[in-house]
């Protein structure tokens, strides 16, 4: 009988030490689920990071292109107005002295 009871300690503690074994090795499973689970949030908000500055920097480029761009369009735009001023100023002459030789005709 004692030899019952030492069998059903043994087998109860072992049983217990079991629960405990695997009680602990859940959590600790649960605990490197939630650290690799933060890692990869880490590493993929790092490559969004990493992609939004090379966006910027892109765009950043392309704004100076076009700032550029537009600032040689701007200085076309100002020639081509100061040439037709001069043509324009040209054409008046041209008028005036066909009024006078027309005036001279008569």
């Amino acid at each position: 009988m004692e030899y019952l009871k030492l069998a059903v300690v043994v087998i109860t503690a072992h049983g217990f030490w079991k629960a405990v074994e695997s009680l602990l090795q859940f959590r600790t499973q649960k605990k490197l689920k939630k650290a690799e689970t933060q890692n990869l949030t880490v590493q993929a908000n790092d490559i969004v990071i990493n992609n939004l500055l090379k966006w910027s920097e892109k765009m950043e480029k392309r704004i100076e292109e076009l700032e550029r761009d537009n600032t040689e369009m701007k200085q076309i735009i100002t020639k081509q107005r100061d040439r037709i001023n001069e043509l324009k100023h040209y054409i008046d002459q041209l008028e005036d002295e066909l009024r006078r030789d027309q005036n001279n005709k008569k």
